[in-house]
């Protein structure tokens, strides 16, 4: 499932990265950079980047546009 980090936070590592693992590079949500969508990472409130898994970006490739974000990795925005 993508998650959504922003520049500073960056593309999800570590122990809770399961495989295969996260993109290279981030996808920009629909609207960027006034989508609404925030970086997941606790404390942090920077307009948010989206990270596909490999399989995700593949599918991207393939034309899909729409992705499950994971369980507490993004917050929004309202006005």
């Amino acid at each position: 499932m993508a998650i959504a980090r922003c520049e500073k936070c960056g593309k999800p590592t570590g122990g809770s990265v399961k495989p295969p693992g996260y993109s290279d590079e981030p996808y920009l949500p629909a609207g960027h950079p006034s989508s609404g969508v925030v970086c997941g990472k606790p404390g942090c409130e920077n307009d948010a980047l989206i990270w596909l898994k490999l399989d995700e970006a593949q599918a991207y490739q393939r034309g899909q546009r729409v992705f499950e974000i994971q369980t507490h990795t993004a917050k929004v925005r309202v006005q």
